[in-house]
Formats: structure tokens, C-alpha cells, sequence
């Protein structure tokens, strides 16, 4: 079943939990675009998420968990499905955690193994790697980290995308690779450097006549 097979089913789910319960149904969270831009040079990645609606992360139910969350599954080979054989987690380096958005304010990264269970909360997954700052403008989120903190090094990797309504999985998945920035042609590139060359040289001679030009004006000044 497609992504896009999959919306009308979650979004009918929950207009029949609304009418059993008599509760008015609300729409739910899904994923309208996103993308993962790496730079090379920084060694980052850039993740960007444009929800339906604004998602609220520090609501939380008796079991703390979050009113919505998300999980990137991180596989460095670049391939798809991301979950395969010979396990579903064997091909993956690092889990990004939006559920723990409301405990420590970023988004810790996880190893994928070992579990960590003593960890309250890991969620079951392994230890922190790494944390990467956010932000929420509106209906879209933005994450910025290193590459390392996501297991990879070439910047071409693949991933999978899940969102979560208080600790239960929604069933909207996406699964997409990452996609490397684009750097300026050459000849722009040149460009730019010949005219911040010619501006330093138009500077540097603006200053050498005023310089003169003061001289000639008070015999009396000594450079």
C-alpha cells in the first residue's frame, strides 16, 4: 500500500473513533513534503518536515508521551525498503527521536543497538549519540545535524519517516533518500571572487587619494 493509499484509511480510522466515542474528530498529523539536504562541506544534514498542521510536542499523556512525535530510521547504504532482510533494524546506524522533544527541549540521536532498557527515555533504543537543536515555524519543522551523529559519512543515505500520536504509530510512513546541496558553478564562483578582488582594489585606491588629498590640504600632516 502507497503513502498516499494510506491517508484516506488513518484519516477514516479516526472519524470512526470520533463518532464510538462522541468526541469531534480532529484531523490528523501527516507529512505534506520533506527532504534531507546535506552539505559536504559542514559535514550536516538538514532535515525539514512540512506537517498539515502545526504538531504539538509537549503535550503528554499519563504515560508521558507526547500528543505527536516522529522517528527517522537512518540506513547508510542509501537503499530502500529500509526495513529488510536478514532484520528489520540489521541495515540501520542511528534513530532520530522526536519523541523526546518535551524531556530535553532537542532531538537526541540513538545508536539503533543495544537497547537500552535502564534508560527511561530511550524508548528501548540504544544510547545517545547526539543531540540536534530544531525549529518550529508554523507547520514546519527543521533539524540540523551532523552526519556523524547519524552514522553516515558520504552524505548518501536513506530513511524512513514514521509519526506517532501519543506513543502509537499512525501508519503514515515515508520512506526517501537524501539529496546533496548543490555547490556554485565555476565560473560563478570566479566571478565572485574577481569582483570582491576588484571592490578590495577600488577600496585601497578610494583611501590612497583621500590620503594625498589630506596631505596637499595641511602641509604640516606626515603619512
Amino acid at each position: 500500500m502507497t503513502y498516499a493509499q494510506k491517508l484516506p484509511i488513518s484519516l477514516l480510522g479516526a472519524a470512526l473513533i470520533a463518532l464510538g466515542t462522541g468526541q469531534i474528530a480532529q484531523a490528523a498529523l501527516f507529512v505534506e513534503s520533506e527532504s534531507a539536504l546535506v552539505n559536504l562541506d559542514a559535514k550536516e544534514v538538514l532535515f525539514t518536515i512540512n506537517f498539515n498542521k502545526a504538531p504539538d510536542f509537549f503535550t503528554v499523556d499519563e504515560f508521558d508521551r507526547q500528543a505527536d512525535s516522529f522517528q527517522y530510521f537512518i540506513d547508510p547504504s542509501g537503499e530502500l525498503p529500509i526495513f529488510r532482510p536478514p532484520s528489520a533494524y540489521s541495515n540501520l546506524s542511528s534513530i532520530i527521536r522526536g519523541e523526546e522533544i518535551h524531556v530535553s527541549g532537542d532531538v537526541r540521536i540513538r545508536d539503533v543497538f543495544s537497547v537500552d532498557p535502564s534508560e527511561p527515555n530511550s524508548g528501548g533504543w540504544g544510547k545517545i549519540r547526539g543531540s540536534a537543536p530544531y525549529s518550529l515555524d508554523g507547520t514546519v519543522l527543521k533539524i540540523s545535524a551532523p552526519l556523524q551523529f547519524i552514522g553516515d559519512s558520504d552524505g548518501l543515505f536513506s530513511y524512513r519517516l514514521e509519526l506517532y500520536e501519543f506513543g502509537g504509530w499512525n501508519g503514515l510512513t515515508n520512506e526517501n533518500k537524501s539529496t546533496i546541496a548543490s555547490v556554485p558553478e565555476p565560473n560563478f564562483a570566479l566571478g565572485t571572487l574577481t569582483f570582491g578582488a576588484l571592490s578590495v582594489g577600488l577600496r585601497q585606491k578610494r583611501k590612497h587619494k583621500s590620503a594625498r588629498s589630506l596631505v596637499n590640504q595641511c602641509p604640516w600632516f606626515k603619512a
